[in-house]
């Protein structure tokens, strides 16, 4: 696993919730803090002393937890920065923090973290750092407690949604207690589509959807719900999130959506910054 730290007090909460991060089998951690300023000759060195005394800090708490650690400083930029280094170190996770800033913030200061998740080689697990009230400083403060609790798994059956169903998988002898696999079926109507095409196209996918649900079933999860939404999938996302009081969401960068998506995916890029609980996003095996 590699994480990306910022130096920001944000920070401090993402790794006071490390431990939660044992229940995806993590137990080595490469504390990444990347030198971003490139163009400005002499300041490396000022920054990484800098850094250095709050990387430490970090490392001994997690080394406290029962981790092994290692300390990355590379210079560069954070998307490609993050993938080498996690090439270098056999990494299987890549872990970010998002503030859940506007789409307008995004637009007019840059968003880092977007630009990581776009170029990321890696599975990318991201945690929103809005806390929860009335809890010490120190304690896990996040959305990010019992991680596998309630896995939500949205898929539209593309590959790479497979892959995500895959990661659902291998999460399953961990302990999800509950998983809800939806699929929110996209199809335009209009003129277009020959008759009948719309109930043909939610027939087929009904059936897909109770293929996953049994193999899903079959990998031991105790409870398993199909849930079949005839809408957008970004709606039906945000709606079980919030009603079912998920935990982890699963799925893929890219869709096979009717409308062409842009960037990671119009519905994976607005649940990383929407979603109050941690998103597990799994790039294409192409990147």
């Amino acid at each position: 696993m590699a994480t990306w730290y910022d130096l920001s007090s944000a920070w401090d909460e993402i790794i006071a919730c490390a431990g939660e991060l044992k229940a995806l089998g993590a137990s080595e951690i490469i504390l990444t803090h990347v030198i971003t300023i490139v163009f400005l000759g002499g300041m490396s060195g000022a920054l990484r002393a800098e850094a250095e005394p709050k990387l430490e800090k970090q490392k001994q708490f997690l080394q406290g937890q029962g981790f092994k650690v290692s300390v990355e400083m590379p210079l560069g930029l954070p998307a490609s920065s993050l993938n080498d280094v996690a090439q270098s170190h056999g990494a299987d996770l890549i872990v970010l923090g998002s503030h859940g800033k506007s789409l307008w913030r995004e637009a007019v200061l840059g968003c880092f973290t977007c630009a990581v998740l776009y170029h990321t080689q890696y599975p990318t697990l991201l945690l929103n750092v809005r806390l929860k009230e009335g809890m010490a400083a120190g304690s896990c403060r996040l959305q990010a407690t019992q991680l596998l609790r309630h896995v939500l798994f949205p898929t539209d059956f593309s590959e790479i949604s497979a892959r995500a169903g895959d990661w659902v998988t291998r999460l399953a002898p961990r302990g999800i207690s509950q998983l809800t696999v939806l699929n929110a079926l996209d199809v335009p109507g209009g003129d277009a589509y020959p008759p009948g095409f719309q109930e043909m196209a939610e027939a087929k996918a009904r059936d897909s959807l109770l293929a996953w649900a049994k193999a899903l079933k079959d990998a031991d999860i105790p409870l398993v719900h199909p849930v079949f939404d005839p809408g957008h999938p970004l709606p039906a996302i945000l709606r079980i999130m919030k009603s079912q009081d998920v935990s982890l969401i699963v799925m893929g960068t890219q869709g096979k959506g009717f409308i062409k998506e842009i960037f990671l995916g119009s519905v994976a890029h607005n649940i990383s910054r929407m979603a109050a609980c941690p998103v597990l996003l799994i790039p294409p095996e192409s990147r």
